[in-house]
């Protein structure tokens, strides 16, 4: 590497040991911020030109120059290479060697330290828009498929026994729930990311670009650093998007952990389409849930990024350090990450057939409807406290003799217990038992619709809001 190709290196006697630069260079890896660095160069030479330190001619010639550099890399023309540190590095030396004295003019004011800090801001804060539009296709998926089991029943699960009977459509809807949450998390981060730091220089702010909140305006932000030093220092964002999507892979491992039962042959209870599923080499009858079992594996690497994110910044004394060089190799892994997975599970979501006979027919085993009979007694007035222990009695009459709920008579509601009458049969089946929980939020199909619509709605406003470009 020469001097002319390096962004430092006049108080040095000797150049840098290829052992230091295999360690500290990175440009290739971070080839995919060359976007974000040219809009942060043209912003500063907005500023530069303001300042005046360049010219109307100078200013136009490094615009366009940086705009060339954006399409040549994008097109394969130019690329990093082993002469370049950083991505700062391969702009400024591409952009010299095209023009001259006039782009080494752009480094005024600035510092590597801001630079790569609004780098990678402005990379997450776009990622964030378009990772919504793809969790948004995987939430439409669910709704879609809660439509159509609105009123399908299904057994529903505590301690992963069976407890009560719920739509298969409600089931649904409460992973669409927490997943909706994560996109509003996602929403959430951008706006506490709204702080441009450019401008902040090494860490004291500049002497020559005096008006950040006007580059803060041209690359989409809300406003300002408040502070030079928080400004090059802080990586609290990177950290707030890796939990957030740690949190939404840990909370989508949970569906595919799901998945993976409702397709195996003891659940039966969902088919995949074969075109979102994998076979076996060895056993030509298998149909796997790959993309289920790879997106539940990949939910542990997005926590072990957040855990190095956290692990790099604690303890870390202000400003700039190396360390929060580690942002990125973590950010483009969860960003990675999320853009396989959320189109592949989204596609498993939509393209999964339901069987609803074995889904009923599983719903009511396990003495399911228990809590019928527990309700029916305590509408009349019995203890709940008593109405528990006279459904445990009967449940274990059946037990003993073999049958189910459902089967009872009169003459065999009474031998358990005098109170219990021939009317609790009246509510001893599935639909009767899935109506019943007419509550708001509750399981019933008419609630569980109702619930969809909501949805749908908070949809719409993620899908608009994936459209818009960052403010």
């Amino acid at each position: 590497m020469n001097q002319t190709t390096r962004l430092w290196g006049g108080r040095f006697r000797k150049p840098p040991d290829p052992r230091l630069m295999k360690l500290s260079s990175a440009a290739g890896e971070h080839a995919r911020l060359v976007p974000q660095d040219v809009a942060g160069g043209k912003a500063h030479a907005a500023e530069l030109a303001r300042a005046g330190l360049l010219t109307a001619q100078e200013l136009d010639t490094i615009l366009a120059a940086l705009d060339a550099i954006v399409r040549d890399t994008a097109e394969g023309r130019v690329a990093p290479g082993p002469q370049d540190e950083d991505v700062h590095t391969f702009i400024e030396r591409v952009l010299t060697e095209r023009i001259g004295s006039t782009g080494a003019k752009l480094r005024a004011g600035r510092s590597r330290n801001d630079q790569a800090a609004n780098n990678l801001k402005l990379y997450l804060r776009a990622k964030s828009r378009s990772l919504a539009a793809m969790l948004a296709e995987l939430l439409t998926a669910i709704a879609d498929q809660a439509e159509t089991h609105a009123a399908s029943v299904c057994p529903g699960f505590t301690h992963l026994q069976s407890a009560q009977p719920v739509t298969f459509g409600h089931w649904l809807m409460a992973h669409g729930q927490v997943l909706m949450r994560d996109a509003s998390r996602l929403a959430d981060w951008e706006k506490r990311s709204g702080q441009s730091p450019l401008g902040a220089a090494a860490l004291a702010g500049s002497a020559i670009a005096l008006n950040p909140g006007l580059s803060a305006k041209a690359l989409g932000y809300d406003e300002p650093f408040e502070n030079s030093v928080d400004a090059v220092g802080a990586r609290d964002h990177v950290a707030e998007f890796l939990f957030v999507a740690a949190m939404l892979t840990t909370n989508l491992s949970r569906l595919a952990e799901e998945v993976t039962l409702w397709a195996s042959r003891q659940f039966a209870w969902v088919t995949l389409d074969d075109a979102f599923a994998t076979g076996s080499s060895i056993m030509p009858q298998k149909k796997n849930p790959d993309i289920a079992e790879i997106s539940r594996g990949r939910a542990s690497r997005l926590t072990g990024d957040l855990v190095a994110m956290l692990g790099a910044l604690k303890g870390l004394p202000l400003s700039y350090n190396r360390d929060l060089a580690e942002d990125k190799r973590a950010a483009f892994d969860a960003v990675d990450v999320l853009e396989e997975v959320l189109p592949a599970f989204g596609g498993l979501i939509a393209s999964m057939t339901a069987d609803v006979e074995t889904m009923r027919a599983q719903a009511g085993t396990g003495f399911a409807l228990a809590t019928e009979v527990a309700d029916h007694l305590a509408r009349k007035g019995v203890p709940f406290a008593e109405a528990h222990e006279i459904t445990g009695a009967l449940v274990r009459y059946c037990e003993e003799m073999g049958r189910e709920l459902e089967t009872l008579d009169g003459v065999d509601l009474r031998a358990v217990d005098p109170r219990l009458d021939a009317g609790v049969l009246d509510h001893l089946t599935l639909d009767a038992a899935v109506a019943a929980r007419s509550g708001h939020g509750g399981t019933a199909p008419e609630r569980v619709r109702e619930q969809i619509a909501r949805f749908r709605g908070k949809l719409a406003a993620l899908e608009a809001w994936s459209r818009e470009t960052a403010r």
